[in-house]
């Protein structure tokens, strides 16, 4: 992989990538010199799947990652000021935003969100660690035909956590306050997974609505559960915006009868995961000791 890059007088604008791999570094420095600018089409029917940006990257030119259409995952930092026309265009698998938030920088976060309506996990860190989920959406023009007018009808609750931003600082309150509407309109894997990542990383969570993530996963239990065994058991067509290594502390918070340990660990059984069912039936051993004594004298 090699670049094509013009001096500019703030740095290296990159202008093309050669001989691209699945994995595209696009390097802090070329020639002792800064790389600041991502030039128009540069990334153009790129086939990676994951871009990383540089640190001091301030601008990107339109169309920069036109026809990307197996890029799934960008990385990069709150320092890029400038976004070209139709940027997103023809990339549509893009699923996963890793965004480095610095303070006193505004954030283009709103502006790549805008520019893509599909599902997007983005998780934040820096001044500020946090997972946040962006629900799909899409319009559609509807004719009133009485009336003979087009009007347009927007589905999914997407648009909604697109607009929690003021002045391009993103609003947390205003992100959680949309619960409500996720809860009825978006899947149960969804909603949970969602649900869980304000509470693993509580940016801006308020007391009430921490209550409302938390009643949500402890009603929906199951859902949780699976999904954080999926996570240990990550594979190349699964991905969530959770950390391995959480089973444990669901488990101990969430979990209160010995019938739902049960369900996890056909869960668990089911994913091939030994090393959860094995903590599994130990926590429940140790939890419910009445109950697995019961069950041994059943088997004797």
């Amino acid at each position: 992989m090699y670049f094509e890059y013009t001096i500019i007088k703030e740095g290296i604008r990159i202008d093309q990538v050669k001989e691209q791999e699945d994995i595209i570094l696009i390097p802090e420095k070329l020639e002792d010199r800064i790389v600041v600018e991502l030039g128009a089409y540069a990334l153009a029917g790129s086939r990676a799947l994951e871009i990383h940006l540089p640190l001091y990257l301030s601008r990107i030119g339109a169309y920069a990652f036109y026809n990307c259409e197996r890029l799934r995952r960008i990385f990069c930092h709150s320092r890029i000021k400038d976004l070209g026309a139709g940027l997103f265009t023809g990339a549509k698998q893009i699923e996963f935003l890793d965004f480095t938030l610095w303070e006193q920088e505004h954030a283009c976060l709103q502006e790549m969100l805008s520019e893509l309506r599909q599902l997007l996990r983005v998780r934040i860190h820096g001044s500020q660690e946090a997972r946040l989920l962006f629900p799909y959406y899409y319009e559609e023009m509807v004719e009133n035909t009485p009336a003979r007018f087009l009007f347009t009808e927007t589905h999914g609750c997407g648009h909604r956590y697109r607009y929690c931003f003021e002045k391009r600082q993103f609003q947390y309150r205003e992100y959680d306050a949309l619960f409500s509407h996720a809860r009825i309109q978006e899947p149960e894997l969804l909603v949970t997974e969602l649900a869980l990542g304000r509470l693993l990383y509580p940016c801006g969570l308020t007391s009430g609505h921490e209550k409302v993530y938390q009643d949500y996963i402890s009603r929906h239990w199951k859902a949780a559960g699976t999904l954080m065994i999926q996570t240990d058991c990550k594979r190349e067509y699964r991905w969530n915006n959770l950390e391995r290594g959480l089973i444990p502390q669901f488990t101990s918070r969430y979990i209160t009868a010995p019938e739902q340990i049960s369900e996890l660990i056909e869960e668990a059984q089911k994913e091939g995961h030994t090393e959860a069912v094995s903590w599994l039936m130990n926590f429940k051993h140790e939890k419910f000791p009445a109950t697995a004594s019961r069950r041994r004298r059943f088997e004797l």
